[in-house]
């Protein structure tokens, strides 16, 4: 009898769907106000966003850890897939919110749902392609630097990037951390945690990650104010949800975890990157003009938790669909244009050859 393929670790693969949870869970903060109000509603925002702004950093640490890399199959998939999710978020914003896709607005959309990539529809999406292109260039520069210079290197990287946009509000990369550069440094972090520093977590860092967690929540409901100026630790370039993402990225390290249920569905998750903030948007305004009433307090809050966990399963459950009806071309466009890219490039050096 043919022995079952093993069922590869899901430690990281769960903390994959846990990040993407927290991203889904940030986005739908503006709608905060409608299950929670007064005091509970801003203990509710602190912890929120106290947390949830290390999603993206948690997947880039996974992605530095394992090592990504680039493959025209894969870029083809990839591209086939956003732009499958991204049509059919056009589709669902015209039909529930018509006066938002009309006109330029609607041509503006469609544009962008076939050239998602280039188009930046998605910063993550593209930041992403980009840093895919890019890992092999990473690795070999890796390679080239001992563990020492390449330690310095981090360093000046997080004072830069980092450091310097916690303590002060002004930032080199105006961006908040949602581009290529913290992706690419944050990626070299997983790398040199693989490399250098793939130990066990000790146990006083939950206590860490906790205070860490408290303080970035105060932050945000009690920015610090200037002027116009509104400064807050909360953003994925902060030194504070850096430190917040490697802690839970080694806690989760520690874990034995196999599941094929979780792997299928980590899988999907760039399904949840590109729906989650149309479908959020969609299913909260409906919810509020059908005069459905949440409790407040904490079961206020336990029922938006429930809400942004089946928008979650929507998005992964479209994931899982999509990937039935398409899988199988997206395999075979993707065939089809490495034997392209092969065949020309073979051209190509004959050319320069003649």
């Amino acid at each position: 009898m043919k022995s079952e393929k093993p069922i590869r670790n899901s430690n990281h693969e769960l903390l994959r769907i846990l990040s993407m949870y927290m991203i889904v869970f940030v986005h739908s903060g503006i709608y905060l106000d409608y299950f929670c109000t007064g005091m509970a509603g801003k203990f509710f925002s602190g912890a929120i966003n106290g947390i949830c702004n290390i999603g993206v950093t948690c997947f880039i640490l996974i992605s530095g850890y394992y090592g990504a890399r680039f493959g025209i199959k894969k870029f083809v998939r990839m591209e086939c897939m956003m732009i499958t999710y991204s049509l059919l978020e056009t589709v669902v914003l015209r039909y529930a919110m018509p006066e938002t896709m009309e006109g330029a607005a609607l041509l503006e959309q469609v544009i962008k749902s076939l050239l998602p990539f280039i188009t930046r529809k998605y910063w993550f999406y593209s930041s992403y392609v980009c840093l895919l292109l890019l890992s092999g260039y990473i690795q070999k520069f890796i390679d080239m630097m001992e563990r020492e210079e390449l330690s310095r290197f981090l360093l000046l990287l997080l004072f830069l990037f980092s450091v310097l946009p916690t303590c002060f509000y002004f930032e080199l990369v105006p961006d908040s951390g949602k581009g290529l550069v913290q992706m690419v440094m944050i990626y070299i972090i997983g790398r040199y945690i693989r490399l250098f520093q793939d130990i066990s977590m000790p146990k006083w860092a939950g206590l860490v990650f906790c205070g860490l967690w408290v303080v970035n929540g105060i932050s945000h409901e009690i920015p610090f104010q200037l002027g116009g100026v509104s400064h807050h630790l909360c953003k994925d370039n902060s030194m504070t949800n850096i430190i917040m993402a490697i802690i839970l990225f080694y806690l989760f390290k520690e874990m034995k975890l196999k599941s094929k249920i979780v792997n299928k569905a980590a899988g999907h998750i760039f399904a949840v990157f590109a729906l989650n903030y149309s479908l959020v948007s969609v299913i909260m305004e409906r919810m509020m003009k059908a005069g459905w009433k949440s409790p407040d307090g904490i079961l206020g809050f336990l029922a938006m938790a429930l809400a942004v966990f089946l928008i979650m399963a929507l998005c992964l459950m479209i994931g899982v669909i999509r990937e039935w009806i398409f899988g199988r071309a997206d395999r075979k466009l993707g065939d089809a244009v490495f034997a392209a890219a092969g065949a020309a490039e073979i051209f190509i050096k004959k050319r320069i050859v003649d």
